[in-house]
């Protein structure tokens, strides 16, 4: 998955598996919030699009009752924290700082 945009969408990924037969690069994420120091137009931080509180509603569809709420909040911000608890095949290792044209 190359060159596409991803903008306001309420979950970047979505998954039932581990399993990733797919590459994603050169994206453009509109909840990427990396930085791009040498200014050549890639993020300089790899993007994780899959977020854990996706695949904990795919597994349990009711958990989008708490979708604003102050502890999805605090879920996503400790994903930054410790990506780790995240898949980590899923991930674009140069998202891109601007949207393509479309």
């Amino acid at each position: 998955i190359v060159s596409n945009n991803f903008i306001g969408n309420t979950f970047d990924m979505g998954t039932n598996g581990s399993l990733v037969l797919n590459n994603f690069d050169s994206n453009y994420w509109d909840k990427y919030e990396g930085y791009d120091l040498d200014k050549n137009g890639l993020g300089d931080v790899p993007y994780h699009p899959l977020s854990l509180f996706a695949v904990l509603s795919e597994n349990n569809p009711s958990t989008m009752l708490l979708y604003r709420s102050f502890m999805i909040t605090l879920l996503d911000k400790s994903e930054k924290i410790l990506p780790t608890i995240t898949p980590d095949n899923f991930i674009d290792n140069k998202p891109l700082m601007k949207s393509l044209p479309l």
